[in-house]
């Protein structure tokens, strides 16, 4: 049984998994940088990047997902944040 997302594509489910959480979370960090949440956006940026890079551990399967596929994760974080930094 394959695990790629679509039968032409050879993104695996856990990198394409990891892709989406780097997007999210860098658009999210980014947009609280944006307002007046600036402090907290850089938190989260942060803790995202501590834990791709396998620095801190933390128990969940999104972290453990991220910390599997590192440069999938912080690819699209840094492109989910320059989207909206650029939108905003």
């Amino acid at each position: 049984m394959s695990e790629s997302v679509f039968s032409a594509n050879e993104l695996a489910f856990r990198e394409w998994h990891a892709a989406v959480l780097g997007a999210v979370v860098g658009a999210f960090a980014a947009y609280l940088h944006a307002t007046e949440y600036a402090a907290v956006g850089v938190t989260i940026a942060v803790v995202f990047v501590v834990a791709s890079l396998g620095v801190a551990r933390y128990g969940s399967t999104a972290s453990r997902t991220v910390r599997r596929e590192p440069w999938y994760a912080l690819a699209a974080f840094l492109a989910g944040g320059a989207v909206v930094l650029a939108v905003a």
